[in-house]
């Protein structure tokens, strides 16, 4: 092929590659308002897969809503769920982070789970996800947000102690958070797990298409993303007519296993349904991400690492990774599973977090952590 049609034909396969970023940055990406003290009514905690909104995916309904500002003036939609008599008990608050293009409707099987284990639970929309305020482009950084978490436990729980638990994205939130506030987390944070996510110093943005096509889609992408949320007519038509596109990347790259129609077309609504400008503006950041230095800030934090096997977007690796850098971090890999692992396989990542839980409280742990491999042994078989 000569230089000329040479060049045409990877102008095309770019153009093809950016036609379906819409998509396939989903993909990638999956790799992670009321007033303030306004209380909701309590409703039953049984979920199913129809929204309150249509924005969360999932009809359950916090006990408080609360609008917390951020340090550049950003709302973030944050809620509490409290269990029944929780004034009067003593223990750690659960803040669950959610992932990128995700929001927190992503916790809802363990927001039920911790509740009812008698936890109060705290999960927020990251800033430019689910109703949060969108904020300065140049602000969606993984720095802002661990500013943003630390803000959120200040309006939700400025004393007592902490168990963080972050997934994809929300789990690099948690890192950036210790290393920039190492003496607030050596001092109330008893717990930490990060869930399918990375420190960086590797490119993250995996897709499988070839590492020239992934570099195409991670440099190029941003651009084409943020033009094409500035034409949301445009937008809004190619998701009518692309459902099944949808469907077929958030199963490719969500999951590891065959999931239902109507949780793919959930996941779908929360990946699709993030402001393009605001994926453009995290890929960068998350590909060149690197976060290693806030390891030693959780050094004596009990940790807990899991991964999916089959997880596409931050392989295994990455985990084993983190399981080095923090050697005393229990490491579960569920066998099966995909990027979303809290969401297609509850039962093990639950599990593990609410053993994670009782370690401050005296058990023995070793014990726990044997309890915690042998759950998931349980339900993966």
């Amino acid at each position: 092929m000569d230089e000329q049609n040479k060049g045409k034909g990877v102008g095309r396969a770019a153009a093809t590659g950016l036609g379906l970023a819409a998509a396939a940055v989903g993909g990638v990406a999956i790799a992670g308002a009321g007033l303030a003290g306004r209380t909701a009514v309590r409703r039953s905690r049984a979920y199913a897969v129809t929204g309150r909104d249509k924005v969360h995916v999932f009809p359950f309904v916090a006990d408080k809503v609360v609008a917390v500002p951020a340090n550049d003036g950003v709302v973030l939609h944050a809620e509490i769920d409290e269990p029944d008599g929780w004034a009067a008990k003593v223990g750690p608050t659960v803040v669950l982070v959610h992932g990128f293009v995700l929001n927190l409707s992503s916790w809802v099987h363990q927001r039920r789970a911790l509740v009812d284990a008698g936890y109060r639970v705290v999960s927020y929309d990251q800033r430019n996800h689910g109703v949060s305020e969108a904020g300065d482009l140049a602000r969606c950084t993984i720095d802002q947000l661990g500013k943003d978490l630390r803000a959120v436990i200040d309006a939700t729980t400025p004393e007592g102690d902490l168990v963080l638990v972050g997934h994809s994205m929300g789990g690099m939130t948690i890192m950036s958070f210790a290393g920039r506030y190492p003496e607030l987390t050596r001092d109330r944070v008893t717990g930490a797990a990060l869930i399918a996510t990375s420190a960086g110093g590797d490119s993250l943005v995996q897709l499988g298409l070839g590492v020239t096509f992934d570099r195409i889609i991670a440099k190029v992408g941003p651009g084409f993303l943020d033009g094409l949320g500035q034409r949301e007519g445009v937008w809004g038509g190619l998701r009518a007519l692309g459902r099944g596109v949808e469907n077929h990347f958030v199963q490719k790259y969500a999951f590891g296993t065959d999931m239902p129609k109507e949780m793919l077309r959930a996941v779908a609504t929360m990946v699709f349904g993030t402001r393009l400008d605001a994926i453009g503006a995290f890929l960068p950041e998350l590909d060149e991400l690197d976060v290693r230095e806030s390891l030693p800030g959780l050094v004596e934090t009990p940790m807990l690492i899991v991964a999916g096997s089959k997880d596409v977007l931050t392989p295994p690796e990455h985990s084993e990774r983190l399981a080095e850098a923090l050697p005393a971090a229990e490491f579960i890999v569920v066998p099966g599973v995909g990027h979303l692992l809290q969401m297609e396989r509850p039962g093990p990542v639950t599990d593990a977090v609410l053993a994670l839980l009782e370690r401050p409280r005296g058990v023995d742990a070793e014990k726990d952590a044997e309890r915690a491999k042998a759950a998931v042994r349980g339900r993966s078989a």
